[in-house]
């Protein structure tokens, strides 16, 4: 099923944080939506971590990994690969 929301988080370096993001998705109680994660170049373990949690979520992630350009960058590559009717930007610290 189609879902209605993309939330999607720019992230750079944030591996440390992210978390809070991820677990405040997880209480939500609709699942009518996708995370999005644009990773703008991140050299801590923001992969791994991100990989690991889309095994043993129950919704819908994305995760793309794009050369550091800015926030800015990040922005533009989440909004090229966005394809609900909805969406919002909640960054990496975000609760």
């Amino acid at each position: 099923m189609k879902k209605t929301l993309t939330v999607f988080t720019p992230t750079y370096n944030r591996a440390y944080t992210l978390h809070k993001c991820y677990e405040s998705l997880k209480r939500q109680t609709s699942r009518d939506f996708k995370w999005l994660i644009i990773d703008d170049g991140s050299t801590d373990n923001t992969k791994e971590l991100v990989l690991k949690w889309k095994e043993e979520s129950d919704f819908e992630m994305t995760y793309i990994y794009k050369k550091n350009g800015g926030m800015h960058t990040a922005h533009n590559t989440a909004y090229e690969n966005i394809d609900t009717e909805l969406n919002v930007c909640i960054d990496s610290d975000d609760c």
